[in-house]
């Protein structure tokens, strides 16, 4: 996930939007981003701008580092302990912290942030944190936490799948949890950070000032006077905000206005972030009308047996997808939409959910398959679709045409252009792709549900090793949006985050991750140096792979001018 304004050209000041024009030594930083925040409460947040603003208004359990692998340092969790064989992880949460309403920070709001997690009705997608936990931790005489698994493995990820940013349990007494999407303290959290929310208009902005009732170590707190999140859904609007001064930090830049950028623009500094982000396309493997109607048969927060549902008459067959995939032609996306004038080329292929940036856990000896539309044509004249009418689409014996909308989100100018391109791909192969085009939220929504038939989108990749949210067979896994299902995956799934040992699971992983590409429930597009646009005005900057905006408290003002 996963997902700017204040102005500072050389000819004077700007407007965050709404009042004069602003000093450009004013100490704000005002940032680009595409969708409004959805959840805050950390149990049930699911969008990238989420992460970036309960992150930075919250202080994070543990303090993460990235070099090939996570490293983490205290912050929250002051310390942890395991015990001898690693199935025990007892952490100390650090004391003086607040929540913003002055009640202290302690070891019973971590331990209920788990019972959360694991209650049905709240549906959380990181359920899986706990899948090799024996329950929510217990809380000590002492006040520290002991965290009790199944067995021990990665210990990266151990500690990971221990590290949400807890929830202020006092605050939640009287909450229906099948209904904590929308509790006030959904959008209004108590938070123990040195940012809060000062003002949220929806769908316009959110203005972060330092929090009067931080109560942490002193040299943690920010140096801004403020941070702007501007809610700009379209590309198009936020380059030009971000040429004019009126943001300073943007997101995504495409390869080409990078190029433009980096001659005109010496004032804009360009910075990659590495391999996080990455684009593909999903094939629901069910039959949506039907889940919709099993689903309400089982009622909210209860399983669904995707075995009891319809297949998807389209994309329910693992040859069919595998046929679509060799239509697709990946290569021409990373050249169009990922290369440079230079030949800079800023895209990989992908082949996996796993980043290529954990070195030791990518399969780097999966051969993506070739784009050949003769063959995906061939492949899927075997399976029973052609061209019986003579009209240019598919259809098949029945006389089902072929036909499928690819449902993306909006203001994403790359995967507008992605889409169009997969559309001219497949219609050469005699199959017609409509496009649909939502507001992000509601199309992550969608997605969660299974209302699609295909779409286009991508993830902010793990940095910890766990494919279980995505992969495995189950329907309490809402990130497996596809309804994946393969035995064999499972089965590996289980036995990686049963081995501690990091050489025997990187080699399961990577042989999960070959299953998992040769059923094709995705067609993996691309991988992406994502490019972020930040003005130069600004010191300390921290755009890394771990966030576009990560430690806001760090981030100063130049003493030096444009």
């Amino acid at each position: 996930m996963s997902l700017l304004t204040l102005l500072l050209s050389c000819s004077g000041g700007a407007s965050d939007g709404d009042g004069p024009k602003a000093n450009p030594r004013e100490r704000t930083l005002v940032i680009a981003e595409t969708a409004d925040i959805q959840h805050l409460l950390p149990v049930i947040y699911q969008m990238a701008t989420d992460s970036n603003v309960i992150n930075n208004t919250n202080l994070v359990a543990v303090h993460p580092e990235f070099d090939c692998q996570l490293e983490y340092t205290p912050e929250l969790y002051e310390s942890w302990t395991w015990n001898e064989d690693h199935t025990e992880l007892t952490v100390k949460v650090r004391e003086g912290i607040n929540w913003s309403d002055g009640v202290a920070v302690t070891g019973e709001d971590v331990q209920y942030t788990y019972e959360l997690i694991g209650t049905p009705e709240v549906a959380s997608p990181r359920l899986a944190y706990m899948d090799h936990m024996k329950g929510p931790p217990v809380l000590n005489e002492d006040g520290t936490v002991t965290f009790k698994y199944t067995h021990a493995y990665d210990e990266i990820t151990m500690l990971a799948h221990a590290s949400m940013p807890p929830v202020a349990k006092h605050s939640l007494l009287k909450a229906d949890l099948a209904t904590l999407r929308g509790h006030e303290r959904d959008s209004d959290p108590l938070v123990t950070g040195v940012w809060k929310i000062e003002t949220w208009e929806k769908n316009q902005r959110i203005v972060l000032v330092p929090n009067p009732d931080y109560s942490g170590p002193p040299e943690w707190k920010p140096k801004l006077d403020r941070v702007v999140i501007k809610i700009i859904p379209e590309y198009a609007t936020q380059i030009v905000e971000l040429e004019n001064g009126e943001i300073d930090h943007m997101q995504q830049v495409l390869v080409a206005d990078a190029d433009r950028l980096r001659k005109s623009r010496p004032d804009i500094e360009l910075k990659r972030r590495g391999w996080r982000s990455n684009d593909y396309v999903a094939w629901n493997a069910l039959d949506s009308e039907d889940y919709k109607a099993k689903k309400a048969e089982v009622g909210e927060g209860e399983t669904l047996d995707w075995a009891t549902v319809k297949r998807h008459e389209l994309f329910g067959d693992p040859a069919t997808r595998v046929a679509l995939t060799k239509a697709i032609n990946a290569q021409k996306l990373i050249e169009d939409l990922l290369t440079g004038d230079d030949g800079t080329s800023y895209g990989q292929p992908s082949v996996s959910t796993i980043t290529p940036s954990l070195c030791d856990t990518h399969n780097n000896d999966i051969t993506p398959f070739a784009y050949d539309p003769e063959v995906a044509k061939a492949e899927l004249k075997a399976l029973g679709w052609e061209d019986r009418d003579g009209n240019g689409i598919l259809e098949n014996e029945a006389g089902t045409e072929f036909d499928f909308v690819l449902m993306t989100n909006s203001g994403n100018a790359r995967r507008s252009k992605a889409a169009i391109i997969v559309q001219a791909n497949l219609k050469d192969i005699g199959v017609h792709m409509e496009i649909e085009k939502l507001e992000t939220s509601t199309f992550y929504e969608r997605a969660r549900k299974k209302d699609y038939d295909a779409i286009l989108a991508g993830w902010s990749a793990g940095l910890f090793v766990d494919m279980t949210d995505i992969w495995h067979t189950g329907d309490q896994y809402e990130f497996n949006f596809t309804a994946y299902s393969n035995p064999e995956v499972d089965a590996l799934i289980d036995a990686a985050i049963n081995e501690p040992d990091a050489a025997k699971n990187n080699a399961m992983w990577k042989e999960a991750q070959a299953l998992i590409y040769a059923d094709q429930p995705y067609t993996f597009l691309y991988w992406m140096d994502e490019i972020v646009a930040v003005n130069n005005r600004f010191d300390n900057e921290k755009v890394d792979i771990l966030s576009p905006y990560g430690d806001l408290r760090i981030w100063d003002v130049g003493t030096s001018p444009n």
